[in-house]
């Protein structure tokens, strides 16, 4: 067995809540698509809404000369397609689609109001975790975001924690990060199905530690190829591995003691 530390993950960062009053974060108004029909509501109905009901409250329009990448992430976790605005986006949505506590998503929710400040902002993401609690996400790259952004970010994350709901940003993705994603998000499909002799395997191999190399031997023997199934171990989390170190036959992953879907 080899050597190895716990790697390193993509996390969401938190943002430091702005000063304002609870007054003016009271006075906030909510705009939102639900149920195909556009509508203002009550913060306090905010974590009320099903979040599969709410449709995008904005969608950008291509044009020529345009930098940003728009279109669909199908994910897995909600069997649904969400829109993004760019590709930072798309990989964000990746990122929340690993993670086993994300139970549903809405991106582009709602329009936030806030007229005695003259501020007004579209979060990026509503998501629903399994406990039940809300989750607010902001996503920018960290080098652009901008001082009016960062006040934009920081009186939504002062107005999530008036509501006891959680605010984050995804800002710190590298490049590295990003190239693992986008090959992994491609094995997050149901036809990557465990076989059970790989879920007996995984099991059995719980805490080892191990070279991609030695792992897709062991994936061997199915009708699924070893190489597609070793990638889905990855998404799925079966196999832990830093995704901060380009995916590489030689780098060493941990196995969780379980299978997946």
């Amino acid at each position: 067995m080899l050597d190895h530390e716990r790697p390193r993950t993509v996390i969401l960062t938190t943002f430091t809540p702005s000063e304002h009053t609870a007054t003016e974060l009271a006075a906030a108004t909510v705009e939102v698509k639900y149920g195909g029909r556009v509508c203002d509501i009550g913060p306090d109905q905010v974590c009320e809404l099903e979040l599969s009901r709410i449709s995008p409250i904005r969608i950008s329009k291509a044009y020529p000369g345009r930098e940003n990448y728009s279109g669909v992430y199908w994910s897995a976790t909600t069997g649904r397609h969400h829109w993004f605005e760019s590709l930072y986006e798309k990989t964000a949505l990746s990122v929340l689609d690993r993670d086993p506590a994300v139970v549903d998503i809405a991106t582009q929710p709602f329009k936030l109001r806030w007229g005695s400040l003259g501020m007004a902002h579209f979060p990026d993401f509503l998501i629903r975790r399994s406990d039940g609690s809300r989750l607010i996400v902001d996503v920018r790259p960290r080098r652009r975001i901008k001082a009016r952004d960062a006040e934009l970010f920081a009186i939504t994350a002062a107005w999530a924690a008036s509501l006891e709901m959680d605010y984050r940003l995804f800002a710190d993705l590298t490049k590295v990060e990003d190239w693992n994603l986008r090959l992994l998000s491609g094995y997050r499909h149901s036809r990557w199905a465990c076989p059970a002799p790989v879920a007996e395997m995984l099991t059995a191999r719980r805490g080892e530690a191990r070279t991609l190399r030695d792992w897709a031997s062991r994936f061997d023997g199915t009708s699924s190829p070893a190489r597609g199934l070793l990638l889905t171990a990855i998404w799925h989390g079966a196999l832990e591995v830093d995704l901060g170190r380009r995916l590489e036959f030689e780098s060493v992953a941990v196995c969780t003691g379980r299978g997946w879907g």
